[in-house]
């Protein structure tokens, strides 16, 4: 080993000062890593270098200087300088034109390993040898500071942020009346008990409409019903003080370590009731704790209350929302104008006792000018009647274009409706193909309101050939259909017993008599002013009513 003052002759000791004050400078340990390698690099005249860490079990490439091809070697250990042609050290750094490898070690614990090209005289001096052994100590000594400051900073700001979230969590209990998700509730309680009283178990039950539902329970012991709707209605709060239970609820909540009950009142009302554990530190309670928890539970209470109020208006929003959208869809499933027919005059109308209904009726142009006219009442009413009427208007628009007989086409749609609805679910229908040239209605009644042809001469005919409702069997019997002509001024209308069945305030309906009358008598306008009077005619007999069902109409008029 040479002297200081012979090493200082021919290494250079002031470029190893600098070298160490400018790594003590510096927590970057890819900035370390770096100006060791151009350190080095820089002093023994080196073209190929390489920093190697270890990394699951291997050691990686961090930084490199000169073209290698290989991003880590299988883990060796060296405690001094050692040549790469030793049969301890990976054959693909000696490959690779690596000639020594350095250590950097702290507290004998390799940190990472410095691995050299050759240098133009192709060995190390001893100087040399001592002074690379000096960069890498100096280098390790930095890169384990820079280690343990970035480790410091890491828990330095995690405990920052624990104790912003403490405080944040206390901020918010002290709002605890706002409106916050129920698991958000119980967790700040959670805390709040933690955090002033050491209480680590503890039940939370709230009480709506007689049902007792289960917030939070951190007791192994599920408690019954029973037992709660008695403490509820039991006066005290903790167990010593609570008087007239049984015998049996004693030992169950003793049992599981209850030791204080208190009822969490809401305008004079219990809306439920908490079941406290004892303190980690084994104290008793004093007055003041069950003071404090009395109170701390009333007050999670009314934000419980807040919460279930506030999520009970989003869904009624949500729900008013996707009815809204139904409704508009629904609207856009029913034909937005009705075909033009000369000589004739169409109207058609739907009006929904709920935002959506089951109720359906249609116009369709076939290719050769004929129409087809079809009126259906699904059984039941709101979303499920609506989906199903969704499903007969797809069906009925599919089939309509084929050009099939009318009897295939009602026996088609039949069996759609069985294969997607369940047994209590049906349709009655009635279709038509009207032929404006010979001014013939064929038709088929699938158990539907006889339509009416009111005659110009005064008289009424009934349409009622057909059938079997829909979707009752798959294999219906054959449906039968039937033919009328139309004469100038007669009128075709069909509707569905929303219609004759609209209740007024003394439950008398309006009745198929009274519909005929008011056909009969409106019989020489057009179908829309046919149609508007006995719109009118239901609302004026409905009186104020609530509409119980759909109430459709369709009009076809030969004028």
């Amino acid at each position: 080993m040479t002297d200081i003052n012979s090493l200082t002759s021919l290494i250079n000791l002031e470029s190893l000062l600098d070298f160490s004050a400018r790594l003590n400078e510096s927590n970057d340990e890819g900035f370390i890593n770096n100006a060791l390698i151009l350190t080095i690099m820089g002093k023994l005249r080196l073209l190929r270098c390489i920093i190697l860490i270890p990394h699951n079990g291997k050691l990686k490439v961090y930084s490199s200087k000169g073209k290698i091809n290989f991003e880590e070697t299988e883990n060796f250990t060296v405690r001094t300088v050692t040549n790469t042609s030793n049969t301890d050290i990976p054959v693909i750094l000696e490959e690779n034109g690596f000639k020594y490898c350095f250590p950097l070690l702290h507290n004998d614990v390799l940190i990472a390993v410095l691995c050299i090209g050759s240098i133009p005289s192709g060995q190390l001096s001893d100087e040399e040898l001592q002074y690379g052994s000096l960069v890498c100590s100096i280098a390790a000594n930095a890169i384990h500071s820079a280690r343990a400051n970035a480790d410091l900073l890491r828990q330095k700001n995690e405990v920052e942020l624990q104790n912003q979230l403490l405080m944040t969590i206390f901020e918010v209990n002290r709002e605890f009346s706002a409106l916050l998700s129920k698991s958000q509730i119980v967790q700040m309680f959670s805390y709040r008990l933690m955090g002033q009283m050491m209480i680590s178990r503890f039940a939370v039950f709230t009480m709506h409409n007689s049902v007792c539902d289960t917030i939070v329970n951190r007791f192994t012991t599920n408690f019954p019903h029973d037992i709660l709707q008695e403490l509820c209605s039991t006066e005290g709060t903790s167990l010593n003080t609570f008087t007239g239970i049984k015998h049996l609820t004693r030992a169950v909540l003793e049992g599981a370590g209850v030791r204080l009950i208190t009822k969490m009142i809401i305008h004079g009302e219990v809306k439920g009731l908490l079941l406290v554990g004892g303190k980690l530190n084994n104290t008793a309670f004093t007055t003041v704790n069950e003071q404090f928890i009395e109170s701390l539970g009333n007050i999670m209470i009314s934000a419980l209350e807040n919460a279930r109020l506030f999520q009970e208006e989003l869904n009624k929003k949500r729900l008013e929302s996707e009815l809204n959208l139904a409704t508009e869809i629904q609207k856009g499933l029913l034909p937005r104008s009705l075909p033009e027919v000369h000589g004739f005059s169409c109207a058609a109308t739907s009006i929904p006792s709920k935002q959506v209904g089951g109720d359906y009726y249609d116009f369709i142009r076939l290719s050769d000018g004929r129409l087809i006219i079809a009126i259906a009442d699904v059984s039941g009413k709101g979303m499920p009647a609506s989906l199903l009427m969704a499903n007969v208007q797809a069906a009925l628009r599919v089939l309509a274009p084929l050009n099939m007989k009318l009897e295939e086409l009602v026996a088609r749609i039949n069996a759609i409706v069985y294969h997607n609805t369940s047994p209590d679910k049906f349709v009655t229908f009635f279709g038509a193909i009207f032929d404006p040239t010979d001014k013939s209605f064929a038709y088929i009644n699938a158990g539907h309101n006889p339509p009416y042809v009111i005659r110009a001469n005064g008289t009424i005919e009934e349409l009622s050939e057909g059938g079997i409702i829909l979707g009752i069997v798959e294999d219906a019997p054959p449906y039968n259909s039937g033919k009328c002509y139309l004469e100038i001024g007669d009128t075709v209308l069909m509707y569905t017993d929303g219609v004759s069945e609209a209740m007024n305030n003394g439950n008398e309906e309006f009745g198929e008599q009274q519909l005929q009358d008011i056909a009969m008598y409106s019989r020489h306008l057009d179908a829309a002013a046919i149609m508007e009077s006995i719109v009118l005619a239901v609302h004026h007999h409905a009186d104020g009513a609530p509409q119980s069902d759909d109430i459709t109409l369709a009009v076809v008029k030969y004028q």
